[in-house]
């Protein structure tokens, strides 16, 4: 059987909002990954009897307990203390934590700040960082129904984290009790999440063997199928398959700018970018990509209404007439790109991100969009609520998936 895990994460920057808390979604995915079931996050501030609460809340329902966070060197780091209290029992110096201390600090006797870093509860044991100096612990106690309930407690520095985490996870304890994950995805694009949900309607049935559900993010949502089963697992993913058809960039971890840069270059075709209000976001997701240079020649990012004209030739008579953010224009940075870098294809975004420069005809969130091919040049306008940061990614997403549908179209064209 599976273990039961959950996570709490320990810090008042945390409870604060100061800090996005990226530690616990990453620890769920690592648990997942290996077949265990999650049972929740919980977020508590430095605060013993905060912590002590929360560990004393989950105890009698699950079978691992992983902490991140308070275990530094300064007063507020109360994370020791609290499992302390939950497990009842004293906290004690460990001497090979003090000895690993003296090596750090080559030598020299720790403070004694720093040495509270090696008071651990009585009867853990002790976790390894080999990359800071805050060790972490594994508390293993027995649940009133006679079950192992055990306490990891790691530093909450993401780097530190994880690499102890996954130690806890490779543990015989662990290994023994997981099963392999039963999971699929698919990855969408250019389509609304309402047409996937009723096309796929019926297969997402909370009771049915194979748990459907759909994530959307910026404007890319992501198909998750769950079984037990691979055979049901690969039955309802064939069926996904068949009733979406292209309109799935890809499926399992490959990113939508992966899939663009693996049809250009199986297809060797170039591309390129025009970016206003991207600023260049469409350019950097392509070029994250390991070979993108066989693909992709060159990004303007021309966010002046001067540099539009200077640089990719757009009329001052368009931008005077239409403004920057119209398809008139959108179409003139197009064509003036693909003429400039000699691309095959070429994607141009021009928008409006906010908080500020809306009018009634063009609000906040529209954003205007070309794509230049040997055919011609295709424009369009899409309009979005959100945050500036939230507009701008989609548009990151649509002009990936504008050069996706055209590869796809310009290979099938090819081989016909």
């Amino acid at each position: 059987m599976p273990l039961t895990v959950a996570i709490l994460s320990v810090g008042d920057e945390l409870t604060a909002g100061d800090l996005h808390d990226t530690n616990a979604p990453w620890i769920a995915t690592e648990a997942c990954a290996r077949g265990h079931r999650i049972d929740g996050f919980t977020t508590v501030p430095d605060d013993v009897a905060a912590i002590e609460r929360a560990i004393v809340a989950v105890r009698p329902r699950v079978d691992l307990l992983v902490i991140t966070g308070g275990l530094g060197p300064t007063i507020d780091d109360l994370t020791r203390d609290g499992v302390a209290a939950a497990c009842a029992v004293e906290l004690t110096e460990r001497a090979e934590i003090v000895d690993d201390l003296r090596t750090v600090y080559r030598g020299a006797e720790p403070s004694p700040a720093s040495r509270r870093q090696a008071e651990i509860p009585v009867g853990a044991e002790i976790l390894v960082n080999t990359r800071g100096t805050a060790p972490g612990f594994l508390v293993t106690t027995e649940r009133d129904d006679g079950e192992i309930f055990r306490v990891a407690c790691v530093p909450g520095v993401p780097s530190e984290m994880r690499e102890m985490v996954v130690d806890v996870f490779e543990r015989a304890w662990a290994g023994s009790m997981a099963v392999a994950a039963s999971k699929h995805t698919f990855l969408v694009c250019g389509i609304p999440e309402s047409e996937i949900g009723d096309r796929l309607l019926d297969l997402m049935d909370r009771e049915a063997d194979v748990r459907v559900g759909i994530t959307t993010k910026f404007a890319a949502h992501t198909i998750a199928l769950r079984g037990d089963d691979p055979e049901r697992l690969a039955a309802v993913a064939d069926e996904v398959r068949a009733r979406l058809g292209r309109d799935v960039a890809t499926e399992g971890d490959k990113t939508l700018a992966e899939v663009v840069v693996d049809i250009a270059t199986r297809s060797g075709a170039t591309l390129a970018t025009a970016e206003s209000c991207t600023g260049g976001l469409v350019a950097a997701a392509i070029t994250d990509v390991p070979g993108s240079s066989a693909v992709f020649l060159e990004a303007a990012v021309t966010y002046s209404n001067s540099a539009k004209s200077a640089r990719l030739g757009v009329p001052a008579g368009t931008l005077q007439h239409h403004g920057a953010v119209s398809e008139p224009t959108v179409q003139a940075m197009a064509q003036g790109e693909r003429e400039r870098s000699g691309a095959d294809l070429v994607v141009a975004i021009s928008g409006i991100a906010g908080p500020g420069g809306g009018t009634p005809d063009k609000p906040v969130g529209t954003v205007v969009f070309g794509l230049a091919h040997e055919g011609g040049i295709d424009t369009f306008t899409r309009r979005w609520l959100g945050t500036r940061d939230e507009i701008r990614q989609r548009a990151v997403t649509i002009a990936l998936e504008m050069f996706r549908r055209r590869l796809l179209a310009r290979e099938a064209s090819a081989q016909s």
